[in-house]
């Protein structure tokens, strides 16, 4: 009795510190209403409607057409964006211009659970424990920004994965971990 007492306060307190890194980011969608180039930041219309003022990180990543810079951000553009939820400000890492062949792509942030080379399906546990299925196809992986594969993610690295939803099962375009060192 006292050693499935001790697994299960194992697994909560896991589930918690996960729960608490994932809940450190957020994701929104919505429409660039401006960006303020001199400011280092842009104001989202989320939505649900309502405008939130997002600053530009210094090491950010803008993706427009698959092409990744730090500074082509446009007012109007439909937008996925990551960021770090700060206690007085939000600061952009990633954002996903929602244009062309991406115009369907969203962002998912989670933490990777496994990764079967049979299958190439990849595993994500995503907000609220929820596990969620992926195709891996040809899916760029970045670990700390640098070109990397699949086999050298760990579990429980933190991730970031563009998702096109279109088709059956919703497959990566590509995979971003981020590890400490």
């Amino acid at each position: 009795m006292k050693s499935v007492f001790k697994c299960f306060v194992a697994l909560t307190t896991g589930l918690l510190f996960a729960g608490a890194a994932l809940a450190s980011h957020g994701i929104s969608t919505g429409t660039v209403k401006s960006v303020d180039t001199n400011k280092k930041e842009f104001i989202l219309t989320d939505s649900e409607g309502k405008d939130l003022t997002i600053n530009l990180g210094k090491d950010v990543v803008i993706n427009r057409a698959g092409k990744e810079s730090s500074t082509d951000l446009r007012a109007n553009d439909a937008i996925n964006v990551c960021y770090d939820k700060g206690t007085k400000t939000w600061t952009a890492s990633f954002i996903l211009v929602n244009e062309g062949a991406h115009k369907d792509f969203t962002l998912v942030h989670g933490k990777f659970k496994s990764y079967d080379a049979d299958t190439k399906e990849f595993t994500n546990t995503e907000s609220g424990g929820k596990d969620k299925v992926y195709q891996m196809g040809n899916a760029k992986v970045r670990l700390n920004m640098k070109a990397s594969k699949i086999e050298d993610i760990k579990i429980g690295d933190i991730t970031l994965a563009i998702v096109n939803p279109i088709g059956g099962t919703p497959s990566l375009n590509a995979l971003m971990v981020s590890r400490k060192s």
